[in-house]
């Protein structure tokens, strides 16, 4: 059902203390007795979970782009600070163990940005896309988690200070990882999908 902002007995609970995405308010929906008109059903009835399934497939896709915002923000970061920070007479950005970092942060991202688009294209098109939106969200909040930790190893004491933003993308990644099923549920997804079509 839809239910309106107005509707008797609804109400959002106390804003939320969180970890990250500090920008973004999260409450909890409160219905106390609420009562919604028929004609407020969304869809056809009994198939409510149908509809929540297809609705996270689509937000998986979402969410996978904002995980490789945070990605790319947290190698922007690195790679400005590594040109910038001078140690032993050269640029960090000179010295093989940054580079390394460097090179997997953007591989991860890289490839995560691949399995969106192509989650993003067959949702498009019209095509099944469950596994592959599971797959997206997978690669691209794994790939924040690990670019905004690398990133903060760049930068070392000053990727923990908040007047630096490595932290910042550390904390809105964490997030990524949860929300729209959590990495394990995820996994269950992409398996249960993969043993289906080897069922025929």
């Amino acid at each position: 059902f839809i239910v309106p902002m107005d509707a008797p007995g609804f109400s959002l609970g106390a804003k939320e203390d969180k970890l990250g995405i500090r920008a973004s308010s999260t409450s909890n929906l409160i219905m106390d007795s609420v009562r919604i008109p028929s004609n407020n059903l969304l869809g056809v009835e009994g198939e409510g979970f149908k509809i929540a399934m297809k609705t996270l497939d689509g937000g998986r896709i979402g969410v996978a782009g904002q995980a490789l915002g945070i990605a790319s923000a947290s190698i922007d970061c690195a790679v400005h600070y590594a040109l910038e920070r001078n140690a032993f007479g050269k640029p960090i950005a000179e010295l093989q163990s940054i580079q390394n970092k460097i090179s997997k942060m953007v591989l991860a991202r890289d490839a995560a940005r691949l399995l969106t688009w192509r989650a993003a294209t067959m949702k498009d098109e019209g095509s099944k896309y469950t596994r592959e939106a599971a797959m997206a969200k997978l690669a691209a909040s794994e790939a924040a988690t690990m670019c905004a930790h690398q990133a903060i190893q760049v930068l070392a004491g000053m990727g923990y200070v908040t007047e630096m933003p490595a932290e910042r993308h550390y904390r809105d990644a964490r997030i990524t990882e949860i929300y729209e099923g959590t990495s394990e549920i995820q996994h269950l997804v992409i398996a249960a999908d993969v043993f289906k079509e080897y069922r025929g």
